[in-house]
């Protein structure tokens, strides 16, 4: 399990979030996208409640409690 702030690398932490419906942020460089449920990843990218994420463009942190 991934503590909160924790950056999501592997598609195993996303399964994880989907699985226990663990809430996401969504940051390009240092600027915030989006915080939000993971609804789908596979190797290229992530889901979130139906917006889909490059996974080599954006960078996915763990937010458990929010």
């Amino acid at each position: 399990m991934l503590q909160q702030g924790e950056i999501l690398t592997l598609l195993r932490h996303f399964q994880y979030h989907i699985q226990n419906a663990v809430p996401v942020e969504v940051y390009r460089g240092s600027v915030h996208v989006d915080i939000g449920m993971v609804t789908a990843v596979d190797e290229g990218f992530v889901e979130l409640q139906g917006t889909l994420y490059n996974r080599s463009l954006f960078t996915f942190i763990s937010r458990p409690g929010y």
